[in-house]
């Protein structure tokens, strides 16, 4: 719903006696007057964020309290990361096992060289076998069948050798991959590490603390925020029948919720495009035209945006207008119902812009 806060000053605004006990009566008044939208809001840190846990853990060790400044990537909170490292040891073991495998000494390929080499010597034998059985039955001395055993003897020492060395191959290019993979998985784990160390991302301010020392923080859940620690922001939530009398320079009086009573002069620095369907309202930035050391970030506040001012203004009280913008005028005794313009608008007063004049008697029913 709209609210309207209005600061009238004026001499004298009191309605005249009536004549007749049927009616009031009264004349319009000139004084000056201030129209300004209502709107609650908070203080917050100028490019606040929030930093949350990435994974589930207990709080071991906080190192900033609220207020602190810190710097780019420093590190603020670390939960518990006792399991994580168990997994980062059980990597560096595999890793350490990968690379012994992959070694060229390592006794998987020192066992298939071995089979390479007897592979190598009985296939070289069988090859000069061949070669004599084929001198041999080129004169006679030894039969066909001779020359085709020591052939196929040759052949299958030949296919042996050369599968010998495809194992080989085969089994350094996986001992290979398993290392590449054992050194992935350990730097994945080592990387995990960082989920459990949570950072400052630039230069800032600690302005809340969510979590103490042994809580046990959810994924997700926040721990702390930071911001700006050179300027505050006053954040103001302005409903959709108002947005459009906002703009940007517009002063605006702030009492906090604190300080009751008291009011800080701000300007209007940022009007945001999109509405807020949780809130039900548009988002607006004012800053402060002083400073305010000491201001605590999520103090709640009230503000009066100061959206029309007049030094001189004709003025009747609200009361007076009869329908849509229409007065009883008093002329002698004669009454009459006329149209009027109005302009500044609150509860109690209304400006009259035209259709009237000072000193018209205009009346209302008591």
């Amino acid at each position: 719903m709209k609210r309207l806060a209005v600061y009238i000053t004026a001499v004298g605004l009191l309605s005249a006696a009536a004549c007749k006990p049927k009616y009031d009566e009264t004349s319009p008044k000139m004084a000056p007057v201030t129209e300004a939208i209502f709107a609650s809001g908070t203080i917050e840190p100028k490019d606040a964020y929030l930093i949350s846990a990435y994974s589930d853990g207990f709080l071991v060790k906080s190192y900033v309290t609220e207020n602190d400044i810190v710097l780019d990537k420093q590190l603020l909170f670390r939960l518990d990361n006792r399991q994580q490292n168990t997994q980062v040891k059980i990597a560096q073991n595999n890793l350490e096992y990968a690379r012994v495998n992959a070694a060229v000494n390592s006794p998987t390929l020192l066992q298939i060289k071995a089979q390479i080499d007897a592979a190598r010597i009985k296939m070289q034998t069988d090859s000069v076998n061949l070669g004599r059985y084929e001198k041999l039955f080129a004169t006679n001395s030894v039969s066909k069948q001779d020359l085709d055993n020591s052939r196929l003897n040759y052949q299958s020492s030949l296919s042996s050798y050369r599968a010998t060395l495809e194992s080989y191959r085969i089994s350094a290019e996986k001992v290979k991959q398993e290392l590449a993979n054992t050194q992935s998985q350990l730097q994945n784990a080592e990387a995990g590490n960082q989920f459990f160390e949570l950072a400052a991302i630039g230069r800032g301010k600690i302005y809340q603390i969510f979590k103490k020392q042994g809580d046990l923080v959810r994924k997700g859940e926040q721990v702390a925020q930071l911001g700006n620690p050179d300027s505050i922001v006053i954040n103001l939530n302005i409903d959709e029948a108002s947005i459009s009398k906002v703009k940007e320079g517009q002063k605006a009086l702030i009492e906090l919720n604190t300080e009751k009573n008291k009011t800080y002069e701000a300007r209007i620095s940022k009007i945001y495009p999109h509405f807020n369907d949780a809130a039900q309202s548009y988002r607006v930035e004012a800053r402060f035209v002083n400073e305010m050391p000491g201001v605590i970030s999520g103090t709640q506040l009230q503000a009066n945006i100061i959206t029309n001012q007049k030094e001189k203004a004709m003025l009747i009280n609200h009361a007076f207008i009869v329908g849509d913008n229409k007065v009883i005028k008093k002329t002698d005794k004669k009454l009459d119902t006329i149209n009027v313009t109005t302009g500044i608008t609150s509860y109690d007063w209304i400006e009259i812009t035209s259709g009237l004049n000072m000193g018209d008697v205009i009346v209302k029913q008591k």
